[in-house]
């Protein structure tokens, strides 16, 4: 693995495990469980949308930082030239796109729900504005690539399953190699480049462009992530009990922070107001 240019956001504790982040673990573990007693159940209606579709990928309207400044995702083209963390301006090579809709008033499934980063959800400082991917896209986070479900914390990192929009429209970006790109000011992967490219409703550009063989890239720097609801609900368990015996690992360490970012912004608008 090629060495990582940047460690991206920095994000270090500042406090111990307290019953407020004890309290958060132990409802979103019963929440868990809960969802996990209604997969048992009928499945109710999704809506109209391939919910097995969920690439890695920005929501139309997220800004990207090139050489002329931040454009829309949306507006950039092959070929223009997008900053990277390091601060290298890379041609895009290609521009994946992605769309869901919906019938009904069904909420979007936990795969396509965007995740909403709150602007200053990081240390108070980014993104500059609301950022939204899918689950699975990552950010560069200590020296690491961690999936924005894994640092959800159900106040300044949340997923919408109830967005107002019927239609869901993501993008993604493609470098020659995997990298790091700024959107929304957020160090935020670029495509990995393997076999999911397919699952982009252009895939077929790609193949005109490029051909049908698809090649992997080294990932810019080690993934951090859980794997599966199994991990998910141990991390929760994990956090509930850490003001008594702290046996949190480092991403659960980082989502607390998070999470303690977001209460204390909020305690100190509630005292000025």
């Amino acid at each position: 693995m090629r060495s990582v240019k940047t460690g991206g956001i920095k994000v270090l504790p500042t406090s111990t495990p307290n019953l407020t982040s004890s309290r958060r673990h132990f409802i979103s573990a019963a929440t868990l469980v809960g969802g996990l007693l209604a997969m048992l159940a009928p499945a109710r209606a999704m809506g109209k949308y391939d919910k097995d579709r969920h690439g890695h990928c920005f929501l139309k309207g997220t800004q990207i930082l090139t050489l002329q400044g931040e454009r829309s995702i949306e507006d950039l083209q092959i070929g223009d030239l997008v900053l990277t963390a390091s601060r290298e301006a890379k041609p895009i090579k290609w521009i994946g796109r992605m769309r869901f809709e919906r019938e009904g008033r069904a909420s979007w499934d936990d795969a396509v729900a965007p995740i909403r980063i709150a602007r200053g959800a990081f240390n108070g400082d980014l993104p500059h504005s609301d950022l939204y991917v899918s689950s699975s896209h990552r950010f560069l986070i200590n020296g690491v690539l961690i999936p924005a479900c894994d640092l959800i914390n159900g106040s300044s990192i949340t997923r919408v399953k109830s967005a107002s929009s019927d239609v869901l429209e993501y993008l993604h970006i493609e470098l020659e190699e995997h990298d790091v790109i700024l959107a929304n000011g957020v160090p935020a992967e670029t495509l990995e480049g393997n076999a999911s490219r397919n699952e982009f409703d252009n895939f077929d550009q790609y193949v005109a462009l490029y051909g049908a063989v698809l090649t992997t890239h080294t990932p810019y720097a080690p993934i951090m992530a859980r794997n599966g609801r199994r991990e998910v609900l141990r991390s929760h368990l994990r956090g509930a009990l850490a003001p008594l015996c702290d046996r949190r690992q480092a991403l659960d360490v980082i989502q607390d922070e998070l999470a303690r970012q977001a209460h204390s912004i909020q305690a100190h608008f509630r005292s000025a107001a």
